[in-house]
């Protein structure tokens, strides 16, 4: 079973390898020597944040929670000028980020306020994006002499 998937693998690498590289030296002409077009234009989605900027820059949109959903997640975010938005199934949260340093690194902290009052064990939380924008994590310390909170992970939406 191991060795079927290994050769599997391998000749699927060699076929990727072979087509997938290109002609060499055929100077951006296809085989019959016209020309191809090129816009030198990259693609990226809608919804996508710039890749530089300010972690809040970064960070705002609307964004999905990657996981299933229960009672207690916040299942859509809402980032705009550094204020937050959040909605579940039972919960309805909003708060500010307080832009920080962390090791010398730019962070954001934010304390939801929900209605009803609870927040669903969250506490404090620390925001994290990827560079790329694509992703977001709030890491949230929990109840004050507890062991620590929910990690709400999210999507660009």
């Amino acid at each position: 079973m191991r060795k079927a998937r290994w050769t599997a693998a391998t000749t699927l690498a060699v076929v990727v390898m072979a087509t997938g590289c290109g002609s060499k030296g055929t100077g951006g002409k296809t085989a019959d020597g016209t020309a191809r077009a090129t816009t030198g234009v990259a693609t990226k989605p809608a919804g996508a944040a710039p890749s530089r900027g300010t972690l809040l820059e970064r960070a705002a949109g609307t964004w999905k929670y990657i996981a299933t959903p229960d009672d207690s997640t916040l299942d859509t975010l809402v980032i705009k000028d550094g204020k937050a938005t959040a909605k579940g199934a039972k919960l309805s949260c909003t708060g500010a980020f307080v832009p920080t340093k962390k090791g010398g690194q730019e962070s954001a902290t934010i304390t939801y306020t929900c209605q009803g009052g609870k927040d669903g064990g969250r506490g404090l939380g620390h925001l994290k994006v990827d560079p790329d924008g694509s992703s977001l994590v709030i890491d949230f310390d929990g109840p004050r002499g507890g062991w620590g909170g929910p990690v709400d992970s999210y999507r660009r939406a």
